[in-house]
């Protein structure tokens, strides 16, 4: 993702964005309101879903005498440029670097030596930036 800013999410625009993360093909307005854990109307899904193309996380496609969605950007892409963005801001990247390090758990340590000693080629990456 190579946005300037990248849109925080709401509670429901993150319940909405999790429901299109993990369907492989794009829904439709009723496919997500049927997904969502809480009772809502139509037309409450459909300004979420409005509001999410608007801030660029969705695209909105014809599907027959409707509308579909479907994310932008997979959810790895966007948690990861919202650690970019966190980076970023900070004056002290080693100090940023060395808390974030410090509060993740042993498992995710140790996945992060392995994509680094992997030199970010491991499963599930892109391929390798280095600086």
């Amino acid at each position: 993702m190579a946005e300037a800013h990248l849109p925080r999410l709401g509670t429901l625009e993150k319940e909405v964005m999790e429901i299109l993360w993990d369907c492989p093909t794009e829904l439709c307005t009723r496919d997500v309101l049927e997904q969502t854990s809480q009772t809502l109307a139509y037309t409450t899904i459909a300004t979420v879903l409005n509001n999410l193309t608007r801030k660029g996380l969705v695209e909105r496609v014809p599907a027959g005498r409707t509308w579909a969605y479907r994310p932008l950007h997979d959810r790895g892409e966007y948690v990861a440029g919202l650690m970019t963005e966190a980076l970023t801001s900070s004056t002290d990247r080693q100090a940023s670097l060395l808390h974030f390090v410090e509060s993740m758990s042993e498992g995710d340590v140790a996945l992060l030596r392995s994509l680094l000693s992997d030199g970010g080629t491991g499963p599930g990456t892109v391929g390798a930036t280095t600086s």
